[in-house]
């Protein structure tokens, strides 16, 4: 996998988020520091989508370890996240 930057892993990761939620794309807006579970009310099964998804999408395994719980702690932090992993 060539290695992405964090713009677009932003907008495939935004692109995840309107799938698991079955909105728009254009209806997704994220500042890194937003808490993008609660701004769009992802239950725990959208969140199981949504890792199964990022993991098919990039390539790596994302489960339970701290550093994927944290990863989910905010926008930023899972495009941190994934620009690690997928690189």
């Amino acid at each position: 996998m060539n290695a992405l930057n964090a713009i677009q892993i932003e907008q495939q990761i935004s692109a995840i988020i309107a799938e698991v939620k079955r909105i728009p794309l254009t209806d997704i807006q994220l500042a890194p520091t937003d808490d993008f579970i609660s701004k769009y009310n992802l239950s725990s099964m959208d969140a199981v989508s949504l890792s199964v998804k990022i993991s098919q999408q990039f390539g790596f395994g994302f489960g339970q370890a701290a550093e994927d719980i944290d990863g989910l702690a905010s926008f930023g932090a899972l495009t941190n996240l994934v620009q690690k992993r997928a690189a």
